[in-house]
């Protein structure tokens, strides 16, 4: 990986790689904490939230930080996910994570895996999958102001790739101006009924937990005479999924 912080070893020396131009006088919405993994294993860093993109710093370091704007972000991925723990009093202490992956176009790429507080929930409702909300945090308003930007920014890529005849990879789809397509299948954008992200704990109707892409879409000569089929991606498996829901409302109807 060629990253920000990465250090080559030629004759003995250690050579820094350049670092990028210093941080912009733009407010700090927020800090958030995560880890680059390059050729020492992973490193913390602390993500700095800006108008119109983020300042990463190692922690415990020297080198310079370094600003990326919102154009170098090359990839994203989102998800979700809760830990619970069953305790005594028959409820089930939950906490919300998120879980983010960004790389940047210089090749740096920043995990981040964050809490917010826990809530505690009847078992019976979190075994049926209707868990309550977690309480207020400044993570989500965080992410929202990389994701909306990041997001944003694709699509319109996206859509002047798509318009000019190309197409647009998103790890297991590719995109079209036809449609999508996944695994040899070709899915019509107009034949696409539903294309949502949803994270699902626990439920009895429902075998493929966890946080998806879940797609639905009409086809002739379905199994058992179903008119429907179903396409379930686990959701860190796709970069910039936000960009592939969008791109479904956008050209389905």
């Amino acid at each position: 990986m060629t990253g920000w912080w990465r250090r080559k070893h030629t004759g003995g020396k250690t050579v820094p790689e350049a670092t990028g131009p210093e941080s912009p006088a733009d407010p700090v919405y927020g800090t958030l904490p995560g880890e680059v993994v390059g050729p020492g294993g992973p490193r913390a860093v602390t993500l700095s939230v800006l108008g119109d993109g983020v300042v990463l710093t190692a922690d415990e370091s020297t080198e310079d930080p370094r600003t990326y704007r919102w154009a170098d972000v090359a990839h994203m991925w989102c998800a979700n996910d809760v830990d619970g723990s069953l305790v005594p009093d028959g409820t089930v202490v939950t906490q919300w994570i998120h879980l983010w992956r960004l790389e940047f176009t210089d090749g740096t790429v920043v995990a981040l895996r964050l809490a917010d507080p826990p809530v505690a929930t009847p078992e019976s409702v979190f075994r049926s999958g209707r868990i309550s909300p977690s309480a207020p945090s400044a993570i989500a308003p965080l992410l929202a102001r990389i994701g909306d930007p990041v997001t944003e920014l694709h699509l319109v890529r996206a859509r002047a790739s798509l318009a000019a005849g190309g197409q647009v990879e998103f790890g297991p789809l590719t995109a079209t101006s036809d449609g999508l397509r996944h695994d040899g299948r070709q899915i019509p954008w107009r034949d696409i009924t539903s294309c949502r992200y949803s994270v699902i704990i626990a439920d009895e109707d429902e075998s493929e937990l966890g946080a998806m892409l879940r797609m639905e879409y009409r086809v002739e000569g379905g199994a058992y005479g179903i008119p429907f089929g179903w396409l379930r991606l686990p959701a860190l498996e796709v970069p910039d999924m936000g960009v592939v829901v969008r791109l479904a409302d956008e050209n389905r109807t």
